[in-house]
């Protein structure tokens, strides 16, 4: 009777492990329909989301794009040393000048005459007049007796301009006079001029934390600017800043002049090529919960959502640092080139959510 009794429990413990196989087998194997191997509907099934592994150097750049104005090359504003009456004055708004020539002559004060009979006023630099506030016969008083007076005459130099724009301080780091600059203009719109930096301020604005960047760009044609060099040349170019010599534009149609106004408005783009050793993303893998950047990674199908610091973004690629902690320290590691990051569908994933990624190629 024992032995009958045991034989009975051995066959339910045997069917109770066929059934368990075969319900396993039922809800996680694959199943054929109609010839094709299909995973089972009853399986779990993650999210579909598209990766991308961080991608360092190839080719890749960042940029960044910030109003720019246009001055002149020089300015000066013109005063009289002493007062005196206006006896000579030709020269008006929009007149070209050389250097050293005479632009006014005064009639001193019958003070100031026992010390010097006329006084003249030459040109500082070649330019142009921009300004001009008297006419010949005109009382003017002393500049240093007088403060606020107007200036007599203002000259600009404008065969050559400035072209500056204020770069935010996160973008600093790459900023260098070999940085490749793009200036579009409101008033010449579907034109770029591409140049490099002529310099950079040493330190940032501490009003916006900014770095104030120029270019200086020649102002004419082709043909003319090969007469400036050769001018520029034999004078060994004592009249310009550094002695450098400005640049003349990329993007110019056949025999056109940039022409540029100071008090013209635009853009300038700076583009960062070459970053061989930084490890970029796209900037839609960076997602904000509560103000805190994260980034998603995929590891073993899981997706794991962790805090990042942004080094720099320019809406199109972004370069960001891992935020771990150590003893109550956030310590920043760069991205690596195998790690999966998530980017999209985010808004559907929390820390642990399984995922089907898709991995995809970025930048080239």
């Amino acid at each position: 009777m024992l032995g009958k009794n045991k034989g009975l429990g051995l066959a339910v413990t045997l069917l109770a492990v066929i059934i368990g196989i075969g319900f396993w087998l039922f809800a996680f194997s694959p199943t054929v329909v109609k010839g094709v191997q299909v995973s089972n509907l009853n399986a779990p099934v993650g999210i579909r989301v598209k990766t991308v592994n961080p991608k360092i150097g190839g080719g890749l750049g960042l940029t960044v794009e910030q109003p720019a104005e246009v001055s002149p090359y020089y300015s000066a504003a013109l005063f009289a040393k002493q007062g005196g009456t206006i006896t000579f004055l030709e020269k008006e708004i929009g007149d070209k000048v050389e250097a050293g020539e005479k632009l006014i002559e005064l009639d001193p004060t019958v003070q100031e005459s026992m010390v010097q009979n006329k006084l003249v006023i030459k040109a500082p630099f070649d330019g142009v007049i921009a300004t001009r506030s008297v006419d010949p016969g005109t009382f003017v008083p002393s500049a240093a007796i007088v403060p606020g007076s107007p200036a007599l005459l203002v000259i600009e130099k404008t065969d050559i301009v400035t072209v500056s724009m204020q770069v935010p301080d996160t973008f600093v780091a790459y900023v260098d006079k070999d940085t490749e600059a793009e200036i579009r203009m409101d008033s010449f719109p579907g034109r770029a001029l591409k140049c490099k930096l002529s310099r950079l301020s040493p330190s940032l604005n501490p009003a916006d934390r900014t770095l104030r960047v120029e270019v200086d760009l020649y102002n004419g044609t082709e043909e003319e600017y090969r007469a400036f060099l050769t001018k520029a040349k034999f004078n060994n170019q004592a009249d310009l800043k550094s002695r450098k010599l400005p640049l003349f534009p990329k993007g110019l149609e056949a025999d056109g002049a940039a022409r540029l106004l100071p008090g013209m408005y635009g853009r300038m783009r700076l583009n960062f090529q070459g970053l061989k050793k930084t490890a970029l993303i796209p900037s839609a893998a960076i997602v904000r919960l509560g103000g805190v950047p994260y980034l998603y990674r995929v590891e073993s199908g899981v997706a794991h959502r962790a805090r990042v610091s942004i080094g720099v973004d320019d809406g199109t690629l972004a370069r960001v640092f891992w935020l771990e902690r150590e003893r109550d320290i956030d310590i920043s590691r760069e991205l690596s080139e195998k790690e999966e990051i998530i980017i999209s569908n985010q808004g559907e994933l929390e820390e642990g959510t399984v995922v089907q990624p898709a991995l995809s190629k970025f930048g080239g």
